[in-house]
C-alpha cells in the first residue's frame, strides 16, 4: 500500500533528533544564519537528560580538573539552568560529593540538573535563535538525489500521516545514527560479535538522609565506601539481589533529590523495537529490587520513596557510522590533537559489561575531537553528531556523555549553517573558518 506523503516544510538545515547534541546543533546553526528545523520524536527536549533522567552532566573540565575545557552552548546552557535555581555550575560540584555521586576518578566538576529546568532552558534558546521545533516526528526513511548520495528530504511520521521536510543539510543527532544508515552510510555495530554496553533505565528518589551519608564518608575517609560494593556481592551471593550491576550509583540534584543508575539489561539488539520494549520492562521490573537494597545496606536511605522513572532506557551504544576518520581509545589515552578539532575534552573511558564497569579515568593533557568524525562516507549534505559519530568503542564510551555531545552538535550545527552561506558541503569545509567561528562562540580548541 502507498502512502501519500505531504511535504510540510522547506528549510535549509534539518536536525533530526533533539536530544543534547540535537538541540545544540539546531541553535548554532540558526544563530549563524540558516533556516533551521529541529525534530523530534518525543515531546520535549534534551533526550536522555530530559526523557532518559540522566545526570549529572558528566564533567568539562580537563582530566586534572583544573580547567574548564567544554564551553560554548553547553556552558551557556548550564548557567541558563542555574540562574533559575535548574543547575549546579560545574565549578560549584566537586569530586566526591553528592552531586558526583561521592565519585572521584573522572568525576570531578559534574553538573548537577533539573530535568525540567533543561526542557524549558532547551526550548527558549531554540526559540531565541528561530528554531523551528516539530514534536511527534518519527523519522521514517531519508529521500535521495538520484545519484544515491545527497539527501534531499526526510520523511516522519506524525499524528496527521506521513509528512516530508526538504532540507539542503541534514545532522543527523539520533543517537542511533538513523539517517546515516537509511541514506546508505555505512556503519559499525557494537563489537566484533555485535554485542554492546548494557542499558540502564534511570530513576528518581527522595528522602535521602544524607548527613548519614556525608557521616560516612567523613569516618571512613573514602569516598569508595559508599559505592557498598563488598555488600553487594554478599547479597549476589546469598540470593537476595538479583541485578547485575555491583555497585551504588546514587547522585543529588539540585532540589535534593536523588537520581539512581543501577539497573542494567543486555539486548542483542537495541534497534529493535521489541526488544527494547522487553528490556525497558525489565529494567523498571528491577526497580523496587534496587530500592529494597537501597533501604537495607546504605546508611540515610531507610527511608527513600520513588520519584518517578525514565520513559526512555538508556542505552549506551548501538550504531557508529564509519568515517573516512575513525577516533579511537588510543588517541584518548594519548591526549592527541587534531589539526581540525572542533573541541577538546577530558571524559574518562567508561565502558560497562556484565556486572561492572571498565572505568578508565583520563589522565595528563585534555584530548582533542577532530571534525572528521562528523562526517559519514557516502552521504555529502550529511553531518552525525553524538555517539552515532566516528569513532571506536573506546573512544564512544569516553565521549557518549552530554558535554561533549553538545560541542559535537555545536560544531556541526555551525558546519552546517556555512555550507548553506557558502553553497558548499562539509567535507569542504574551511576548517581555519570554523574553528575561527567556534572560538568566538567561546568553543577551548587548545
Amino acid at each position: 500500500m502507498e502512502f501519500e506523503v505531504t511535504v510540510a516544510r522547506k528549510t535549509d538545515v534539518l536536525v533530526v533528533g533533539g536530544g543534547c547534541a540535537g538541540l545544540a546543533a539546531a541553535i548554532c546553526a540558526a544563530r549563524h544564519g540558516a533556516k533551521v528545523l529541529l525534530a523530534e520524536a518525543g515531546s520535549c527536549l534534551g533526550g536522555m537528560g530530559t526523557a532518559g533522567l540522566v545526570g549529572p552532566f558528566m564533567t568539562c573540565y580537563d582530566p586534572a580538573g583544573e580547567r574548564q575545557v567544554i564551553k560554548g552552548i553547553y556552558d551557556e546552557f548550564v548557567r541558563r539552568m542555574a540562574a533559575r535555581k535548574g543547575a549546579i555550575p560545574p565549578e560549584d560540584c566537586h569530586a566526591g560529593d553528592s552531586y558526583c555521586g561521592y565519585r572521584i576518578p573522572g568525576h570531578d566538576h559534574c553538573a548537577s540538573f533539573s530535568a525540567e529546568s533543561f526542557k524549558a532552558v532547551a526550548e527558549d534558546l531554540c526559540e531565541e535563535a528561530g528554531v523551528e521545533l516539530l514534536y511527534g516526528a518519527l523519522f521514517l526513511r531519508a529521500v535521495m538525489n538520484e545519484a544515491g548520495d545527497i539527501i534531499t528530504g526526510a520523511v516522519f511520521a506524525t499524528k496527521m500521516g506521513l509528512i516530508q521536510i526538504d532540507a539542503r543539510q541534514v545532522i543527523d543527532c539520533t543517537g542511533d545514527g538513523d539517517v546515516a544508515a537509511a541514506s546508505g552510510a555505512p556503519f559499525l555495530y557494537g563489537d566484533d560479535a555485535g554485542l554492546t554496553q548494557p542499558s540502564s533505565l534511570f530513576f528518581t528518589i527522595r528522602g535521602v538522609d544524607k548527613a548519614k551519608l556525608e557521616k560516612l564518608r567523613t569516618e571512613t575517609g573514602r569516598s569508595e565506601s559508599i559505592f557498598f560494593q563488598k555488600e553487594i556481592m554478599q547479597e549476589m551471593e546469598e540470593g537476595r539481589y538479583h541485578v547485575p550491576r555491583n555497585k551504588v550509583a546514587i547522585y543529588e540534584c539540585p532540589d535534593g533529590t536523588f537520581r539512581v543508575n543501577m539497573s542494567r539489561v543486555q539486548m542483542h539488539n537495541g534497534l529493535d523495537p521489541f526488544e527494547v520494549t522487553r528490556a525497558t520492562v525489565a529494567a523498571r521490573r528491577q526497580i523496587p529490587e534496587i530500592m529494597d537494597l537501597l533501604r537495607r545496606i546504605v546508611p540515610g536511605c531507610e527511608q527513600i520513596e520513588l520519584v518517578q522513572t525514565a520513559s526512555v532506557l538508556g542505552q549506551r551504544e548501538t550504531r557508529r557510522i564509519e568515517g573516512d576518520f575513525v577516533l579511537t581509545g588510543e588517541d584518548l589515552r594519548h591526549s592527541r590533537h587534531f589539526e581540525d578539532d572542533v573541541f577538546i575534552a577530558g571524559n574518562s573511558i567508561d565502558m560497562h559489561g556484565g556486572n561492572s564497569v571498565n572505568y578508565q579515568p583520563a589522565k595528563g593533557a585534555a584530548y582533542g575531537v577532530p571534525y572528521r568524525i562528523l562526517l559519514p562516507a557516502k552521504v555529502k549534505n550529511l553531518l552525525v553528531a553524538g555517539r552515532a559519530a566516528s569513532m571506536d568503542r573506546e573512544a564512544l564510551a569516553a565521549i557518549r556523555v552530554m558535554p561533549p555531545v553538545f560541542a559535537m552538535g555545536q560544531a556541526a550545527g555551525t558546519a552546517a549553517a556555512m555550507c548553506i552561506a557558502e553553497n558548499t558541503e562539509p567535507a569542504q569545509v574551511d576548517i581555519g573558518t570554523l574553528r575561527d567561528l567556534l572560538r568566538a562562540d567561546d568553543v577551548v580548541l587548545e
